[in-house]
């Protein structure tokens, strides 16, 4: 079967499911379906990060966060004081629900909230990733927090608050993050700022590569 048929049976399948009966496939392809026509997007984002690595420190942080269907994302530092490598090195790794598919085999996990889809994602190539577990809303399909958690016992929580942008599309208007491991601790929000929506981005964007996740 053509791959656009395969989609679009998904997404009629979903949207005729009710929500108690929807399979994770049908959850990520009524979210796939609530981004219908969002073909890119770049948008600022400035952070608050604080770092305990032994002592503690802050820093302000402002980036570019690009994105381009079906799977290419990206965060652009404009610029990078030593305490923020390793935010950045975790943050830029950890993808969007755009891209999570492609990561990971998900399942859905029971939730007793009929508002929350609950997914699990098990990464689908080994690496320092056990899994990861995602809250989706039920009525806008926007993630609403997700955590991964490390085969060396490290976490990373971010919880989205999200907001319906030029009238289409629910993206994220802030985060808060909050990462433990071994050896620091970093707590940062992010607050987004306006997005530009469907506009050519340059090539170069892209060569910008994401650093692994540690292992």
């Amino acid at each position: 079967m053509h791959r656009m048929a395969i989609w679009i049976f998904a997404v009629w399948t979903a949207a005729t499911a009710t929500p108690g009966s929807l399979s994770a496939t049908d959850i990520v392809s009524r979210m796939a379906a609530s981004r219908t026509g969002l073909s890119s997007y770049s948008v600022p984002i400035h952070f608050d990060l604080s770092v305990h690595k032994g002592v503690s420190a802050s820093a302000k942080l402002d980036g570019v966060r690009y994105f381009q269907q079906p799977d290419k994302e990206v965060l652009v530092m404009n610029s990078m004081p030593s305490i923020a490598k390793q935010f950045k090195y975790l943050y830029e790794g950890l993808g969007t629900p755009e891209t999570w598919p492609a990561q990971y085999d998900i399942s859905r996990v029971d939730n007793p909230d009929p508002k929350v889809y609950s997914l699990k994602g098990v990464p689908k190539s080994a690496g320092g990733i056990k899994y990861v577990l995602l809250d989706v809303a039920s009525d806008n399909l926007a993630p609403i927090d997700a955590h991964w958690f490390y085969a060396n016992g490290g976490t990373v929580a971010i919880q989205y608050r999200n907001a319906m942008v030029q009238g289409q599309y629910m993206l994220p208007a802030s985060e808060t993050i909050d990462m433990s491991f071994p050896e620091y601790k970093v707590h940062a929000t992010g607050t987004f700022g306006d997005y530009s929506i469907n506009q050519p981005i340059p090539n170069a964007i892209w060569q910008v590569s994401p650093q692994p996740l540690p292992t």
